[in-house]
């Protein structure tokens, strides 16, 4: 498209993003299922570890049952966006005193217990040796999948990721003194059979573009190519100097996730009226064997620009591994829950230099 088409007026040297990226402090995660035994209450276990601002690791444990979710927690837990990917779930606090998840010495070690909303006592510990034994594999967490009124789309990254082989692994889950067998997996893993118990010890969790409804804020860019604002990088280009977005990143001190936009995104508030503009995305995380693509729609219309942002392709996992390859076309909840995330958003800029933007996500 012509650039006297794109824009009405020259930038003003301000940059106005309505994109966010924001990274939670989770850690590690293990998720150990007895579907096949279930207890009157829960199905699956969910062992979170999170640091707290002082560095402090705390757990937490969610507890899935049939349609609903109750997590029991340390006091001060870091938490992210955990109440809307899980449907505004039950909160409870314990102390959990002794809850462990540790590796080391080529060993997995967890142990936790609560007593549940019921007061009942739970008790679940594992123990896997020969840790070195194993090929961990990459996935993207399908932890929004379920989330019904979702304030992110979840970029949830799981590095390190295995299955707890039966050979070398002892779980005891313990429901009021009931005790419950742990599934195993369908497929042979490795060429040993496995729990469906899995977990990773490098986890990368980032929401981006949590639901928003107020004022953006001002970013002087300065004719810089990359510029960093509210804990985003910004990679830009310039289009008759209109500062346009080609790329956002965030990083931790391990991990870094990146989306591109092609062609660059562009200045909002300096669009011509009746600018309609179509473009593609893409979403990566550092040395991940997966890619998460979709797309784009700008449009201005008087005094509104309206966006909207599809990540319609889903997830390519681009596993080389024969049994990643048949695990993601047997559960192809993996690959597809993206597709059915839409974020929209409604822009107005006020004669008093104020730009507002009404934002959420939705499924379809």
């Amino acid at each position: 498209m012509k650039k006297e088409i794109i824009y009405n007026r020259k930038s003003d040297g301000i940059l106005y993003s309505p994109f966010n990226l924001s990274i939670d402090d989770m850690k590690k995660l293990i998720l150990i299922n007895f579907e096949k035994d279930p207890d009157e209450l829960y199905t699956t276990f969910e062992l979170q570890e999170s640091t707290d601002r002082n560095g402090v690791p705390k757990l937490l444990v969610i507890a899935y049952g049939n349609g609903f979710a109750d997590i029991y927690h340390q006091p001060l837990f870091p938490f992210a966006s955990q109440k809307s990917v899980l449907n505004n779930p039950t909160f409870f606090e314990r102390p959990m005193v002794g809850a462990k998840f540790e590796i080391k010495d080529n060993t997995l070690e967890i142990y936790f217990n609560f007593k549940d909303k019921n007061r009942r006592e739970i008790n679940v510990s594992l123990l896997e040796t020969r840790l070195n034994c194993k090929k961990p594999f990459f996935l993207l967490a399908p932890i929004g999948a379920n989330s019904k009124n979702p304030d992110s789309f979840p970029i949830y990254s799981l590095y390190n990721m295995s299955f707890t082989k039966q050979k070398y692994t002892y779980i005891s889950i313990e429901i009021n003194s009931k005790a419950h067998r742990p599934d195993t997996f369908i497929l042979p893993f490795e060429w040993c059979k496995s729990y469906f118990t899995r977990y990773s010890a490098d986890v990368f969790n980032v929401d981006w573009n949590k639901n928003h409804m107020g004022e953006l804020s001002k970013i002087t860019f300065g004719n810089k190519g990359i510029i960093y604002a509210n804990g985003v990088t910004y990679e830009l280009r310039y289009n008759d100097g209109h500062p346009e977005i080609k790329v956002i990143s965030a990083a931790n001190s391990e991990h870094k996730v990146k989306i591109k936009f092609m062609p660059a995104f562009p200045d909002i508030v300096c669009l011509s009226d009746g600018t309609n503009i179509d473009g593609e995305f893409s979403i990566t995380t550092d040395n991940s064997p997966g890619i998460i693509q979709g797309v784009y729609n700008v449009k201005k219309a008087g005094i509104e620009t309206d966006i909207e942002i599809n990540p319609s392709k889903g997830w390519y996992p681009n596993q080389k591994r024969l049994i990643m390859k048949i695990l993601f076309f047997v559960v192809s909840i993996f690959k597809k829950w993206p597709k059915s995330y839409i974020w929209k958003a409604k822009i107005w800029s006020q004669p008093s230099d104020r730009v507002i933007m009404n934002s959420y996500w939705k499924r379809v």
